[in-house]
C-alpha cells in the first residue's frame, strides 16, 4: 500500500518526509485551445481562462536525488477550464500530482519546470447522436498532463508565480476519437506557506535507495486500444520490454533494449489480417532512450523502430513515455504510453523484474 501511494504521487516524491511546511496557492490562466491538427480547428471558438488551486512543499533534502536536482518541490493541482467551447467540450478538469525541478535559483527568484501527470475529465466527449463536432476526445475519463516553465519570487511565507504552460487531455487511444485537447496558457498565481520555513536540509541519509550503476529489467504490460473510427471496439494490447540501462551521474540514465508488441486491434484497420492467428499480429522492435532518476522512481522516454511487423503500422518508429517505480529489491511497476509521434497507440500498465 505504501508503494502504491508513492507511485500515485509520481516519481516517489511524496515519500519525502520533509521539514518544509506545505504551501497552498491559486493560479489564473488565460490562453487558447491549440489546434495541433487541422481537424481540431472546428473546436476553437475563442480564448479561454482557467482556474487552478494547488498544494505543494519542498523535499527535505535528506536523499541524494533531492540534492542532485536542487531540492525540487512536489504537490498536486486541480485545474478547470471550458476551453471557450461549453457546447462541445464542456468542463475539462485535471487532478494532477506534479514535481517542480529548479533550473536556476537565487535567494528569492527561482526558474523551474513543473511536470505533472494525473487524471483528467472532459464533460462532453464525442457522441454519434449528440456531439459529432467533438472530434478530439471520445471518453470522459482521460489522462491529464501539464508542462509549465515558471518563474517564482519568494519572500518569507509568500511566493508569487508567473508561467507559460501546456495542459493536455487524452485517453491514450483507449477510445476513439483521440486527437487530444491541448490548452496553451499564460498564468499568474500566488502561494502562502502554512508555517515558517526550516533553515536548511536534513543531514544526508546515505542508507537510502540509490540506483545501481547498471541494471537489466524485463517488464510485461497490458493495455486497451481502439483504432480507426469511433465504435470500432476496444481490443487488448500486450507487450514485453527488455532493457539494459546505465546510470549517468545522479540525475539520469541511458538505456537500450527490445520490445515485443501484440495488438488485438491491428485487423480493425488492416483487413488482410482478419481470420489470422493472434500470434501473427506480433511486432518486434528495438529502442534506445533515457530517464530522469528520482530515487526509486524514474521518468523515461524511449525511441524505437520496428524490425518485424506483419503490416506497415502508422509509422516505422515508435516512442514510449512513462514512469517506473521500484517496489522492492527486484520488482518494479510501470505506467507508460506508446505512441507514433503525436498519435497515441496504447497504454502499457506493467509489472517487471530487475537485476541486480
Amino acid at each position: 500500500m505504501r508503494h502504491a501511494l508513492a507511485l500515485a504521487f509520481l516519481l516517489g516524491a511524496a515519500a519525502a518526509a520533509g521539514q518544509q511546511p506545505w504551501s497552498v496557492g491559486a493560479r489564473g490562466h488565460y490562453g487558447f485551445l491549440w489546434a495541433h491538427r487541422p481537424a481540431s480547428w472546428i473546436l476553437v471558438e475563442g480564448h479561454a481562462g482557467a482556474a487552478e488551486v494547488f498544494v505543494e512543499r519542498q523535499v527535505s533534502g535528506d536523499r541524494p536525488w533531492h540534492r542532485a536536482f536542487g531540492r525540487p518541490r512536489y504537490g498536486a493541482l486541480l485545474v478547470h477550464t471550458r476551453l471557450a467551447n461549453p457546447r462541445h467540450i464542456g468542463d475539462a478538469i485535471g487532478a494532477v500530482p506534479y514535481l517542480v525541478l529548479p533550473v536556476a535559483q537565487g535567494d528569492r527568484l527561482v526558474l523551474g519546470l513543473r511536470m505533472g501527470w494525473g487524471v483528467g475529465y472532459v464533460a462532453k466527449p464525442f457522441d454519434r447522436r449528440s456531439n459529432t463536432v467533438q472530434i478530439a476526445i471520445g471518453s470522459r475519463l482521460n489522462t491529464a498532463i501539464q508542462l509549465m516553465p515558471e518563474l517564482r519570487w519568494q519572500a518569507g511565507r509568500l511566493s508569487l508565480h508567473a508561467a507559460l504552460g501546456l495542459d493536455h487531455w487524452s485517453n491514450g487511444s483507449a477510445k476513439q476519437p483521440n486527437l487530444g485537447l491541448n490548452y496553451i496558457s499564460a498564468s499568474i498565481g500566488a502561494a502562502c506557506a502554512l508555517g515558517a520555513p526550516s533553515p536548511g536540509p536534513l543531514p544526508l541519509d546515505t542508507a537510502r535507495y540509490e540506483r545501481p550503476r547498471r541494471e537489466i529489467s524485463v517488464v510485461a504490460a497490458f493495455g486497451l486500444s481502439e483504432s480507426g473510427r469511433p465504435l470500432n471496439g476496444q481490443r487488448d494490447a500486450v507487450s514485453i520490454s527488455a532493457d539494459a540501462s546505465w546510470r549517468a551521474g545522479r540525475k539520469g540514465a541511458w538505456s537500450a533494449g527490445m520490445d515485443l508488441f501484440n495488438k488485438g486491434d491491428l485487423p480493425t484497420v488492416h483487413a488482410e489480417l482478419e481470420g489470422r492467428p493472434r500470434i501473427v499480429y506480433t511486432q518486434l522492435g528495438v529502442h534506445g532512450g533515457g530517464a530522469l532518476l528520482f530515487g526509486r522512481g524514474e521518468l523515461l522516454l524511449h525511441f524505437g523502430a520496428y524490425l518485424i511487423s506483419p503490416i506497415t503500422d502508422d509509422a516505422p518508429v515508435y516512442q514510449r513515455l512513462g514512469a517506473r517505480y521500484r517496489l522492492g529489491r527486484r520488482l518494479l511497476a510501470s505506467v507508460c504510453l506508446k505512441s507514433h509521434f503525436a498519435a497515441a497507440d496504447h497504454w502499457e500498465f506493467g509489472i517487471g523484474y530487475r537485476w541486480p
